[in-house]
């Protein structure tokens, strides 16, 4: 039987991104990476070449010979190594699965003191390193994910397909929670191609479809 992702080049973001606030401090979210890791190991067992930028997680991480780990603390060291990674490479297919922070805080050296009864903090809009990535590698196909919480399938989609057309993403991965009840969809730019309530099913879908899509 054919495989068609065999050989393939494939970059993976994963796992959570800081921003510091000083020097001891940092805005995070509860991301763990576990989705970027089964997309990983996934790409790997369908004999791609997968080059997987992995965030600050506190899981184990088990990989293939067929992963290159690459990893990453902070915002901006997300964002080298994704500008440096597309100018020297191209990919076939990028799945930018981070949980990227949105907003960029002004850092302070040091350590801000914890004498103060109020600390207020003004943070900046982040760039969208999902439209960096389109910039830079626009023959690759692009899946970008969005996450929401505790709100309806329906809005889910709707956020989710609206971003996609913004970054001009081939496939949008939409999650969402509802009372730590995990769902996800596999959105083209007219239906929804597959629907699961697991991460290791979303993983297996997506590379199915991807398996179709890129030939």
């Amino acid at each position: 039987m054919s495989n068609p992702l065999k050989g393939k080049k494939i970059l993976i973001t994963a796992g959570p991104t800081w921003v510091p606030i000083d020097d001891v401090r940092v805005i995070s979210n509860v991301s763990s990476g576990e989705l970027g890791l089964l997309l990983a190991k996934t790409a790997a067992s369908c004999r791609a070449k997968v080059d997987l930028f992995l965030g600050p997680v506190s899981r184990p991480v088990l990989l293939d010979k067929n992963i290159k780990l690459t990893r990453f603390t902070y915002f901006n060291d997300l964002l080298g190594l994704v500008v440096a990674a597309l100018k020297t490479k191209k990919y076939d297919i990028i799945l930018h699965c981070a949980a990227v922070s949105d907003y960029l805080a002004k850092e302070v050296r040091g350590k801000i003191s914890s004498e103060q009864n109020q600390l207020v903090l003004r943070l900046a809009r982040a760039p969208k390193i999902v439209d960096i990535i389109r910039d830079l590698n626009p023959d690759a196909f692009l899946v970008m994910f969005k996450l929401e919480a505790n709100v309806s399938d329906a809005v889910l989609l709707k956020r989710a397909l609206e971003a996609m057309k913004r970054s001009g993403a081939d496939l949008v991965i939409a999650n969402g929670f509802v009372n730590n009840k995990y769902r996800g969809f596999i959105l083209g730019s007219n239906d929804i191609l597959a629907k699961t309530v697991s991460k290791p099913l979303l993983a297996k879908k997506l590379f199915k479809i991807l398996g179709k899509k890129i030939n």
